[in-house]
């Protein structure tokens, strides 16, 4: 059985690389932090009034903000966002301490 100074070491350990592993991810984002979190307070004052399955509130964030649909549409899905209230629900689950966090 491990000591407790043992334990502490190795939870030191995970730490360290989730943070590395976060710290990348974040690097490779194809939309940065705080743009994200302008996108999920828009989303969140638009889907109020409902969501047609699509992204097309977040495709016009992403225009009027002069942002790649490209590359963060398909990012979006890969967080399991396919339509406006998904990416709300989440996306925004997965990111949302990140965002709290730096900015």
């Amino acid at each position: 059985m491990a000591s407790k100074e043992e334990k502490r070491r190795r939870a030191a350990l995970v730490q360290a690389i989730v943070a590395e592993d976060t710290k990348k991810a974040i690097e490779e984002m194809p939309i940065s932090l705080v743009h994200l979190g302008q996108l999920f307070d828009h989303l969140d004052e638009q889907v109020e009034n409902g969501c047609d399955h699509t992204p097309r509130i977040t495709t016009a964030f992403l225009t009027s903000n002069n942002l790649s649909h490209d590359s963060i549409l398909p990012w979006l899905q890969e967080q399991g966002g396919f339509c406006d209230c998904e990416i709300l629900a989440n996306v925004e689950e997965i990111w949302e301490s990140e965002i709290s966090k730096n900015t």
